[in-house]
């Protein structure tokens, strides 16, 4: 077990000392240069759907599946 241990931290010792950096992933980006420029931006409403709904007595739950079912009482499963 003591051997796997080791061979393993000899492993990552090694990878840590390598000599290559790793790829830039992001465009060099500035936000404060002008030829960048500024994306449009529009105002979005977090509530434009929003719907005010009042808490209502428990129904029959079964009438309800019934009602909102795509198939027709007693068409099966």
């Amino acid at each position: 077990m003591k051997i796997a241990n080791l061979a393993v931290l000899a492993s990552l010792f090694v990878a840590g000392c390598a000599a290559t950096t790793p790829p830039d992933i992001l465009p060099a980006f500035n936000a404060a240069d002008p030829v960048m420029g500024i994306r449009d931006t529009h105002y979005h409403s977090v509530i434009v759907d929003y719907h005010h709904r009042e808490p209502v007595d428990p129904q029959n739950w079964r009438r309800l599946n019934e009602e909102r079912s795509p198939s027709k009482p007693g068409a099966g499963s």
